[in-house]
């Protein structure tokens, strides 16, 4: 359970919400950066890698990037998104680690052995043919990964329907910035999101032409 606290109040995400619901606390005075690296600091190692915490995940890191966003309900009587994110994303947490916990009373089966491929070269003869391969890899520059960077690689392999998890995101780290990056492309109308079922894979599918280029 995702527990929050700063100046005028201690308690969980649905606590917080009928806080604000109630009028014990105004939104103006909701610290939206603090809340948000609270609450990523409380989940888990192994959750955050799994595909039912990245949408959460990445709306969360959105918002804290647009304080005004997070605070300014679409309509009117409606909640602040941070608050209903913040909820969902406790609930989703709090669901996940019951269900590791349930999983780890199981007792695992190995997989069956997988066929090894015949070498068509020597193992020193793929050493040194993988010398300057190597080389030249270390030599490059570590690259800054955000929203247009993830965009510009995303958008090469939209053909059709993709799922998620098959797009070229290496790490939690750049799964996160990536589909923030693909939020960001479905406000725009350049790509449709859409999951079949809770907890399913996620799809996406291009809406046109993908040359346009993320703000």
């Amino acid at each position: 359970m995702i527990r929050l606290a700063f100046p005028g109040f201690a308690g969980t995400p649905v606590e917080l919400r009928e806080a604000l619901r109630r009028g014990r606390l105004s939104p103006k005075g909701l610290p939206v950066l603090l809340v948000v690296e609270q609450a990523l600091a409380q989940v888990p190692e192994d959750l955050r890698a799994r595909a039912e915490l990245l949408p959460l995940l990445a709306e969360l890191l959105v918002l804290k990037l647009s304080p005004e966003r997070a605070l300014t309900p679409k309509e009117e009587g409606e909640e602040a998104p941070i608050v209903r994110v913040l909820v969902d994303l406790s609930e989703t947490v709090a669901f996940l680690e019951e269900r590791l916990r349930r999983r780890a009373r199981l007792l695992p089966v190995a997989p069956p052995p997988v066929p090894k491929p015949t070498l068509r070269l020597s193992p020193k003869a793929l050493k040194e043919a993988a010398r300057p391969f190597r080389k030249a890899v270390l030599a490059l520059p570590r690259e800054g990964f955000g929203l247009k960077e993830a965009w510009e690689r995303l958008k090469g392999f939209l053909r059709g329907r993709v799922a998620f998890h098959r797009l070229p995101l290496r790490g939690w780290g750049e799964r996160v910035v990536g589909f923030a990056a693909l939020l960001e492309a479905h406000r725009l109308g350049l790509v449709r999101l859409h999951q079949e079922e809770p907890f399913g894979p996620l799809w996406v599918e291009a809406e046109g032409a993908l040359e346009e280029r993320l703000a």
